[in-house]
């Protein structure tokens, strides 16, 4: 009989055809062994040879730290003592940073621009009371005056509590008047132009250039004149006068003719004691706005009055008062 209708239905006994309870071995009515025997031993072969695993036992055995040991023969004693290989711990990872992005650089050869320094400055004192004084100019400059500023020199009457400002910018030196009284006088190269009622001062003289000197309007047999000389009409003449001390008008020199000479001897202006002047040390040409000053000096200089700001360079030199400075490049 097939073994699904032994184990759902009874079992028929073959020798009385008694039927007995499902899987009965013998039969309840003649004791005569039955199929249900046969059948249950064939279940319990397979049980003897393949015992069942349990799903922990089948987990343990899949792990290689915890094996799971096999089974001892009869008549043995299995040992309950397992050997453990321990786990092998995790290494600590060292911390890393951001990855590093690759660089590309050029295979030709870097190019340095060369600093170049900046110019240095200063001033030596070539003659008056504090000839042979020299100052250091600072990166951006120097005040000179008289009770303000770096430069100070404060026994020339002549100068302003803050006469003068140097500045220096992109490499260059320049000279200010700060409304001084006596105001600022540079030295020119060859030849420099000036206003009307400009000044300018040669050895130990200062001098102003008038201007045209227009001639007197005709009398009007009304008016009552003053006394004087009179302007010759016809010719345009230019006047140029020694200024004195206290701002006072000097000696003065008339003339229509293209230029005015300033010197020791045979000039317009002569000053044969004046140690400061060449023979001769500078000519005025009058011009329709103003004067050219020519200087004829050989190194001794010709002076003119700085307005406003005015660019100055090594080898230049200043009249601040009584003090001729002039201005050296230093290393």
């Amino acid at each position: 009989m097939p073994a699904l209708l032994t184990k759902s239905l009874g079992v028929v006994c073959p020798s009385c055809d008694f039927l007995n309870v499902v899987a009965a071995v013998r039969c309840m009515a003649c004791g005569s062994a039955t199929e249900g025997a046969a059948s249950a031993r064939t279940d319990v072969a397979p049980k003897l040879q393949a015992p069942e695993i349990s799903n922990t036992a089948a987990n343990d055995a899949t792990t290689p730290s915890s094996p799971v040991p096999a089974a001892a023969p009869p008549g043995l004693k299995r040992s309950t003592s397992t050997t453990t290989t321990p786990m092998p711990q995790p290494q600590p990872q060292p911390t890393r940073g951001p990855p590093t992005r690759p660089t590309f650089q050029s295979s030709a050869p870097t190019q340095t621009t060369p600093q170049v320094a900046a110019p240095k400055f200063g001033l030596t004192v070539l003659a008056g009371p504090a000839r042979g004084q020299r100052f250091r100019l600072a990166a951006t400059g120097a005040q000179v005056g008289r009770a303000k500023g770096a430069i100070l020199f404060p026994d020339d009457p002549f100068i302003s509590p803050l006469h003068a400002t140097l500045s220096i910018r992109d490499g260059k030196l320049y000279v200010k008047d700060e409304s001084s009284t006596s105001g600022v006088y540079v030295s020119i190269n060859s030849t420099e132009t000036i206003p009307a009622n400009g000044t300018f001062c040669t050895g130990l003289r200062l001098f102003r250039f008038v201007g045209a000197v227009e001639p007197a309007e005709p009398w009007n047999k009304v008016d009552v004149l003053v006394y004087g000389a009179t302007v010759p009409n016809g010719q345009i003449h230019y006047a140029v006068e020694e200024v004195m001390l206290g701002d006072r008008g000097g000696r003065c020199l008339l003339s229509p003719g293209p230029v005015l000479t300033v010197g020791q001897g045979r000039c317009d202006f002569s000053y044969p004691n004046d140690e400061g002047l060449a023979p001769r040390h500078c000519e005025i040409s009058p011009l329709p706005d103003g004067a050219m000053i020519r200087d004829l000096s050989g190194g001794l200089g010709t002076y003119v009055r700085v307005t406003g700001e005015r660019p100055i360079k090594a080898g230049d030199r200043m009249r601040v008062g009584q003090q001729t400075l002039q201005v050296e490049a230093l290393s």
